[in-house]
This record gives structure tokens, sequence and C-alpha cells, in this order.
């Protein structure tokens, strides 16, 4: 050919340059190569992941290294991240499986592929699988472009021109009526998605209770509730306009006429169920449901009454009222203390000398400015009173407090759990204090991880310390948002030792620089000592432990 390529030194994504020699026909065979050459090299070629062919496999393929993330990635997955991340291309002899492949990739996008993902497809695109898996992919498409279709999408307007739809205002089961959301929608399983995600629950919604405690399941049952609900409070308000006592006194000759007298219409209610509100009118039926029907949404709990939790509520406000007055008094009884004391001493009164007739203590002092009065010692019992009934009240909301958090984590079943993600403050070890970062993990291996990505270190963190250098073996030893050292495996060392070992290491440069290499080995010789007698192979011995050759 008159366009020349440089030979790639690679074991496998090379066929294309790779000739055979058939000395009996005497020819050339081009891709003279293995099979799963071939199948890298068609990848490179289409610009697909080699992970789809190759798995978990190392081979020794074109590396592209990403610094950001310091990991992998081949030539194809190079290609789509070029120009978004920095990439450094690495020289041959580096066996490696694509990064984009696994499941904790933090690539975005993840793979060469615009709508599908490398971990997803993982090896189905090898040459024994790739037909069955081209025919899923065009089944797939053809589905959604039927689904897709204006034919399909008219069809579907026109079935659901007929089912009616219904508005609702839902509440977290439990909550009452707080951060309620409008949801409108035709299907109980449309409305429980939505009650999931507007209502920011942590598990599927799978229930809805009405404001009296009745389940729903279908969306037909709720409508039937709803009218039923508007029946019966029509049927109250023409039972408290017509009731007897509300009328007048009338005379005794007009009490006869006012016997024949009979209400404008007649109110009797009719228990509609989910079979007969076919049978209802449209525009009724449309007029009721205009309004949002208050429902509770479940995540398979039971349904907590509206009456138990305002009754609830109402026990906490007292409480705090008790609390507030409680809080209130003692103030206002201390306050009375300080002007006690004060008037008492401003006055200085004298105190009274009482003698008796005790030979121990002849004189008794009582009275005067420092001792207090009667008064004063039956407030301090009052205050002192109110401080041990609010020291009780204390106690008993942090038991229950502790109680309750012991009981969430000691049920594993429950629907809410504490979050087991630490957050800690780390910096390398030698570092700065200032310099450090965040990080996050559930495990020593995750929070390792986390570390090495956060701080940029070289070599992947090994161990963790604590700011006293004791080394960190489980997360029980870590609290939230404690401050620890990572270091890539060297032991624990303070700023003020990293710097001196990096002045002795100059130090050592700069000697050797201006002295020459022999100013830096010393020999050192241990002090004879005239009153201690050794022998001569102990003096030869102790002598050959002594030299060294010193080094930084």
């Amino acid at each position: 050919t008159s366009k020349t390529r440089k030979y790639k030194a690679y074991s496998y994504g090379v066929a294309n340059q790779k000739w055979g020699w058939i000395s009996d026909i005497k020819v050339l065979s081009a891709f003279y190569s293995t099979q799963m050459d071939q199948e890298i090299t068609a990848a490179n070629q289409a610009s697909l992941c080699t992970f789809t062919v190759s798995g978990k496999e190392e081979l020794d393929q074109q590396v592209f290294f990403l610094i950001t993330y310091i990991i992998t990635v081949c030539l194809a997955c190079a290609r789509a991240l070029r120009g978004k991340i920095i990439l450094t291309k690495l020289p041959p002899g580096n066996s490696f499986s694509c990064a984009t492949g696994c499941k904790k990739s933090r690539l975005n996008p993840s793979g060469p592929f615009k709508c599908l993902s490398v971990v997803k497809v993982g090896t189905d695109l090898f040459a024994s699988e790739a037909e069955n898996t081209l025919r899923y992919y065009e089944e797939i498409l053809n589905s959604l472009r039927k689904e897709t279709s204006m034919q399909t999408i008219s069809q579907e307007i026109s079935a659901a021109r007929t089912q009616q739809s219904v508005k609702i205002m839902a509440y977290r089961n439990g909550a009452g009526y707080k951060d309620g959301q409008l949801i409108i929608a035709t299907t109980m399983p449309m409305l429980l998605s939505m009650c999931t995600t507007r209502l920011e629950l942590s598990s599927a919604a799978c229930r809805l209770y009405t404001a009296d405690g009745t389940p729903v399941f279908r969306v037909s049952e709720l409508m039937a509730w709803a009218v039923n609900e508007c029946f019966l409070a029509k049927l109250n308000l023409q039972v408290v306009v017509y009731n007897p006592p509300m009328i007048k006194p009338l005379k005794e000759n007009k009490l006869k006429k006012s016997k024949s007298l009979k209400p404008a219409f007649k109110s009797k209610h009719v228990h509609i169920t989910s079979e007969t509100l076919d049978s209802l009118d449209e525009m009724l039926l449309t007029l009721i449901l205009r309004n949002p029907v208050d429902v509770w949404v479940s995540c398979g709990e039971p349904f907590l009454p509206l009456q138990a939790l305002e009754k609830k509520e109402q026990t906490q406000k007292q409480n705090w009222l008790h609390k507030e007055k409680a809080l209130a008094d003692l103030v206002k009884k201390r306050h009375k203390m300080r002007h006690l004391e004060g008037r008492r001493i401003s006055a200085m009164l004298p105190c009274r000398m009482i003698p008796t007739k005790s030979p121990v203590q002849p004189v008794v002092v009582e009275g005067g400015w420092m001792e207090p009065s009667q008064e004063e010692v039956k407030l301090m019992e009052d205050i002192q009173n109110i401080e041990v009934h609010l020291a009780e009240v204390q106690n008993v909301q942090s038991k229950k407090q502790i109680h309750f958090v012991q009981n969430i984590s000691a049920c594993e079943g429950d629907l809410y759990h504490l979050p087991s993600v630490k957050r800690v403050l780390v910096f390398v070890n030698g570092g700065n204090l200032k310099e450090g970062v965040f990080a996050w993990g559930k495990s020593i291996e995750e929070l390792l991880d986390s570390c090495t990505i956060k701080l940029g270190m070289r070599k992947s963190a090994q161990i963790l310390y604590t700011l006293e250098g004791k080394e960190i073996s489980s997360m029980d030893e870590i609290e939230r948002d404690m401050v620890i050292c990572a270091s890539s495996g060297e032991p624990f060392m303070t700023t003020k030792a990293k710097k001196q070992s990096i002045e002795i290491r100059a130090n050592y440069a700069r000697v050797r620089k201006d002295e020459g290499p022999e100013a830096t080995d010393i020999v050192v010789n241990p002090k004879r000592n005239p009153k201690v007698r050794v022998s001569v192979s102990s003096q030869m011995h102790s002598h050959t432990q002594h030299t060294t050759s010193l080094s930084p």
C-alpha cells in the first residue's frame, strides 16, 4: 500500500498486521492470528469496548490511563472520553481489562455506547453470542418503534378517554395533614408509583387508606368512597337544618299548621359500591371528584388513626407547655432569690450574740447579714424541687430516645434504618491538617479507596491512623466527622517529622554534591574504657557492629 502504518507491539488488537506464510501453496494469509486477537481487532475497528468480547480476562492491548480516576480503559472507550477527561497513552506490555465493564465504574458516560452500558452488555458480543445478541436488540428496537407509532398512541388515547381520572391529596401514614402532595392518575399502580416519588418514601408504596382507615385497592373503590362521603355530608347537613330543637316555639293555634310543614326535599342515603358506580350520573361523578380525596400512603405498616395522632400531639403540646411553665417559674424564683440576697447584703444588719452555758461554745451568733432569712430558705427549696423535676423529665426523655434508637438498630425488617456510611476528614500522612478533605465509606476498604481518590495519592492508601498515631483496624473505632490520617504503608509521621526527614535528605544530597560521595561514608569507632577489660575477639566483634556507612 501507498500509506504505511507503524507496527504495534501489542499481543491483541493487531490481527490486521499479522500474516502467515502457507508453504504448500506459497501465499501469504491475512489475519494470521488467534480468535481472541481477531475479536479485539474487530472491536477496536468498530469502536466497541473490548470488555464485551474478552470479559474480565486481562490482555496485552492498547491501553490509556485516566489520571482523574486512576484506572485504565481500552481504545474505544478512550475515543468516547476524549476531550472530557485527561488521558495518557501507556507503552506496550501492560495487561489489563477495561474498567468500564466494572459494576463500580465511576465513568460517565459508562462506555463508548450511546444508549447501552458496557456492564449490561457484558460479554454478549463474543463471536458465539453476537448473532443472538443482535437479534435480541433488534426485537427490542421493533417493540419500541411499535409502542411509539402513531397508531398505537391513538389507540391508547381512545382507550384512556373512557377511564375516569381521580385526584387525591396524599399524605404519609402517621403524618396527619402535613406535607400533602396533589396527585392525579387513572390507575392504582400509577397512583402508588407517583406517591412513592412525590412523598420521597424509602420503600415502595403498596397501600392507600382513607380518613376512616378504610384500605383502598382499586381506583373504583376510592371513587365509591368519595361519593358515599359526599352523600353522608349532604345528609348530615339536612339533619342539622331540619332539627326540631332548632325551630323557634310557635303559638298553639299555629302549632297544628306547623305539623303539616314538610322539608323541601327528602334525604335518603344509598350506599354506592365499585360495581354500582357506573349507574351514577357522569356529570354528578365529575362534580364530586373535582375536589381531591385525602388518602394516607402506607409502605406495608398498618394505618395510624388520625384521632390517636391528634391526641399524641395534644399530649406533647401539654407536656411542652408544662415544661415551659416550670422553666418560667424557675427563672422567676431565681430572679427573686437574687433580689433577696442583694437586699440582705446591702442592709448590713449586725448579728446577735446570745450567751450559753456550754463551756465549748459560750456564745452563739444568730442573724446578721451573713445568715439567709426564712423566705430565702423556702425559696431555695422551691428552686431545688423544680430543678429536680426538670432533671427527671429530661432523664425520661433521653431514655425514651435511646430505647427508640436501640429498637431501630435491633430490628432487621423495620421500615427505616440508620445509615451505615461514615464521613471522616482525612489528610495525607505527614501533611498539613488544613489540607484535609472529606471521605465516605461503609467499610475500611471502601474508606481507603475513597481516601486514595479524594487526596490524589500516588500509591493507594493502605493504613489509617488517628491523630495520636494509633492504627485503625475496624469501622467501630471510627466516629462520624473524625479526623484521621491516610498512609500508603509507611509508619505514622507528624508534619514536623516530615519536614525534618526532607531536611536530612536535602543535607545529604548537598554534602555529596559539595564534598563528594566519600563525605557521607563515616566510620564510628567505640571509645575504650580503661576500667573495663575486654578480650580482643569481643573488641573486634563490637568494632564490626559499630562500623556503619551513613545513608539517608
